[in-house]
C-alpha cells in the first residue's frame, strides 16, 4: 500500500495549503479587516516545535509559491533571524515579484523589497497595514 497524497496531520494540511498561497497579508485586510487564512496557518504552523524546520523547508520547495516563501521568511526571521539573511539570499536575487494585500489593496512588489522588510522589522502586522 502506498501513503496517501494528501495531508494526514493539520499540521500537513496547514503546510499544504500554505505553500500553494497566492497572495500574502498580514494583519487585517480585505473590505471587513479580517486575518487571512494564510496569515493563520502561518500563525499555527509558527507555534509548532518543528517550525523553524517547516520553514526552512518551505523556502527551498520549488512548489511553494513566492507568496508561501515570504511566510516561510517571517517564520525564520522570527525563529532564527541570524540566518534570516544567509537562508533568503537566493530568493532575494531572483528578481521576482510577488502579490500583496494590504488592508484592501492588492499589488505586485519587488520579492526582494518584501524581503527586506521582513529583515529589518520581521512580520509584526503593525507595520504592514
Amino acid at each position: 500500500m502506498t501513503a496517501p497524497a494528501w495531508p494526514t496531520t493539520a499540521l500537513e494540511d496547514d503546510i499544504h495549503a500554505l505553500k500553494q498561497t497566492s497572495v500574502f497579508a498580514l494583519g487585517q485586510v480585505g473590505f471587513i479587516g479580517h486575518i487571512s487564512e494564510s496569515e493563520r496557518r502561518y500563525r499555527r504552523i509558527l507555534q509548532n516545535p518543528t517550525a523553524l524546520e517547516d520553514f526552512r523547508r518551505m523556502l527551498d520547495d520549488d512548489s511553494a509559491t513566492d507568496e508561501a516563501r515570504l511566510y516561510a521568511a517571517c517564520g525564520i526571521r522570527a525563529l532564527a533571524a541570524n540566518e534570516f539573511d544567509t537562508l533568503t539570499r537566493t530568493l532575494r536575487l531572483s528578481g521576482r515579484s510577488v502579490s500583496i494585500l494590504r488592508t484592501d489593496i492588492l499589488k505586485r512588489e519587488p520579492l526582494q523589497y518584501q524581503l527586506r522588510m521582513i529583515g529589518e522589522s520581521g512580520c509584526n502586522d503593525a507595520y504592514w497595514r
